[in-house]
Parts: C-alpha cells; sequence; structure tokens
C-alpha cells in the first residue's frame, strides 16, 4: 500500500554480479493522490419551473491536473439542455441552469480525474412543473348504446 509520507522519497539502485561488476541508477518515486470529491446537492429539494440552478463540484484533495466533466443520466451533456459549466480554479467546477425546466429533472454527476484516479460524485435535481396535457380532450359526440371512449 504506497503511501506519499512514507514512500515519496529518492531512491538507489545498485545490481551486482558474481564477477563483482556493479551498475547503480538513482530513480525518484513520486506518489500521486487521486482527487476526493465533497458532496454537493442543487440547494433546495425540489426547484420549480423558471428557477436558476447550480451546483459546484470541489475537490478537497487531489493532485493537479485535474479533468473535470459532468454527465446527465449517466450521458454527456448536450446543447439543447441549455446549460453551462465552468471551471472554478483548478479544484472545481460549478453547472448552471439558468432557467430550469421539465427536461432538466434528473441525476447529474460530475467526475474529476487525475493520473492517480477517477471520482465521481452526483446529485439529483428535481422539478415542479404545472400539469401538461398529453393527450388534450375534444368534443366527442356518441351514438346511443355503442362504446364511449374519450382521452384525457
Amino acid at each position: 500500500d504506497v503511501q506519499r509520507a512514507e514512500d515519496a522519497a529518492s531512491y538507489t539502485c545498485v545490481a551486482k554480479n558474481e564477477e563483482g561488476y556493479s551498475a547503480r541508477s538513482d530513480l525518484e518515486v513520486s506518489v500521486m493522490e487521486p482527487p476526493e470529491l465533497l458532496p454537493f446537492m442543487f440547494g433546495k429539494d425540489i426547484m420549480n419551473e423558471g428557477d436558476f440552478a447550480q451546483v459546484s463540484c470541489i475537490a478537497a484533495k487531489g493532485d493537479q491536473p485535474l479533468q473535470f466533466t459532468w454527465s446527465f443520466h449517466g450521458s454527456d451533456l448536450t446543447d439543447n439542455l441549455d446549460i453551462m459549466t465552468v471551471p472554478i480554479g483548478d479544484k472545481g467546477s460549478m453547472l448552471v441552469i439558468s432557467s430550469v425546466g421539465f427536461k432538466h429533472r434528473g441525476n447529474y454527476t460530475c467526475t474529476a480525474a487525475n493520473t492517480a484516479g477517477t471520482r465521481k460524485q452526483s446529485a439529483e435535481l428535481k422539478v415542479n412543473v404545472p400539469p401538461r396535457w398529453t393527450v388534450e380532450p375534444t368534443d366527442k359526440q356518441f351514438a346511443q348504446g355503442s362504446d364511449a371512449k374519450v382521452d384525457c
């Protein structure tokens, strides 16, 4: 189990053969620390349609360079979602939705990666939207005694 405090150092490797010949080489061992993400949430349990929403993904630990990416329901963010991501220095990333809508509800995942590893943190965005017709009811006429079906 490699640890930075105990194992990161300069080492000398020496090889000898039976005839007394030897070779020597110095090497430097560095121990990279993977990212460690702080938990995050959107701030309110349920956002209303039209609200501003933001969430920040912060790496409390982890060696540089760190790369941050966001996904929505396991897929990369698409331009048609009207979502912006902004770096926060070199240890974080912010996801911003200027006007929350029905299409934004779901799970958002921040992934932070460096050469030592990858970590993920997720939060669910719940959106309260007014009711909508899936099929709008229309006036119907039926013959007496026939079966009737009305979409609602």
